[in-house]
């Protein structure tokens, strides 16, 4: 969740009528990976979108959300059992052509034949339910944690398969996966050979040697493979690290969009004020390589990876088991 201190800072004093104009600037896009289509460089997640107070609430931030410019939405299947893409989907109504709505299939953790295409297809069906939509955007195999399940993806009657069969039905227009805390999965689905569209994965100036692996790894092999890369866990997976001071929105999105490959970065928002907030965040220049590095340096100092959950050993989120944060 977004706190007041998380933002603390974010717009500078630059006087009223700049910081008016500030407000009314659209949050700016990236191309999608190899592909023409665009996107706006920050995305508003489904699991905290569902921590708002209601359903009305969740309403009026999407409905602000889009007039601002965000229009990348993500969720997944399992979040809040299932109230997470419901609420979207009410959220969405009557603007759902002028975003772009990822959703996530929770289902190759399980044995198969349901841990497979079986299960996959029928979680598809689900979602889009939930969503009130006939296709998403963006079907991404949610939180890659082993090589055992890699191996399942793309064996018989993997999700491969359900990926495939889903994309020629029309239900679907690009395919992906995402991991939080293991980088040499990332590569061995990436090694695997499907043709993925994206994927999402940790960009955090919050991190180990180990969880940056995602950065000084993965981001090139995705690259090469002309995959798009869509960042999260910018604060970590808690809220600590803002309470801190080390972390705002500004510069959460600043940092990961320093990777001129991160088309988006999603994070999570559960109040109207937050949207402008965040949008702000989006318009300012990501930092060139030396401030990244310098950034990283201080986070380092000050003891930033005590801060990320989702390096943390054993920590497991995202799904049905997430953290509310990004």
């Amino acid at each position: 969740m977004f706190t007041r201190r998380r933002f603390l800072g974010l717009i500078p004093a630059l006087g009223a009528a700049k910081g008016l104009a500030a407000v009314s600037e659209k949050v700016p896009t990236r191309a999608f990976g190899r592909h023409a289509e665009q996107v706006s460089v920050v995305g508003f997640g489904g699991h905290t979108l569902a921590l708002s107070k209601d359903i009305r609430e969740a309403t009026r931030i999407a409905h602000e959300a889009v007039d601002r410019g965000v229009t990348f939405f993500d969720n997944a299947w399992c979040y809040h059992k299932g109230r997470a893409e419901e609420w979207m989907g009410e959220a969405l109504r009557g603007i759902r052509d002028k975003v772009f709505l990822m959703t996530k299939c929770c289902t190759h953790q399980n044995p198969l034949p349901e841990g497979g295409k079986e299960g996959a297809m029928k979680f598809l069906e689900e979602s889009l339910r939930r969503l009130q939509t006939d296709h998403v955007d963006l079907w991404m195999l949610h939180e890659m944690r082993s090589e055992e399940e890699v191996k399942k993806f793309y064996g018989p009657g993997g999700a491969a398969e359900a990926f495939d069969l889903a994309k020629k039905q029309g239900k679907v227009r690009y395919l992906g996966f995402t991991g939080h805390d293991e980088p040499g999965v990332h590569l061995k689905m990436i090694e695997g050979g499907y043709p993925f569209d994206a994927s999402l994965q940790p960009v955090s100036a919050l991190g180990t040697l180990h969880s940056r692996r995602f950065e000084t790894e993965v981001i090139p092999a995705l690259a090469k493979a002309k995959i798009a890369v869509i960042g999260m866990k910018g604060f970590g997976g808690s809220k600590r690290a803002s309470e801190k001071g080390l972390m705002t929105a500004e510069k959460v999105v600043r940092y990961s969009l320093s990777y001129p490959e991160v088309c988006t970065h999603l994070i999570g928002v559960d109040q109207l004020p937050y949207v402008s907030e965040a949008a702000v965040a989006a318009t300012k220049t990501p930092m060139t390589v030396e401030e990244r590095k310098a950034f990283v340096a201080w986070c380092d100092r000050m003891g930033g990876a005590a801060y990320a959950m989702h390096a943390q050993p054993g920590h497991r989120d995202g799904g049905g088991c997430g953290s509310s944060v990004a």
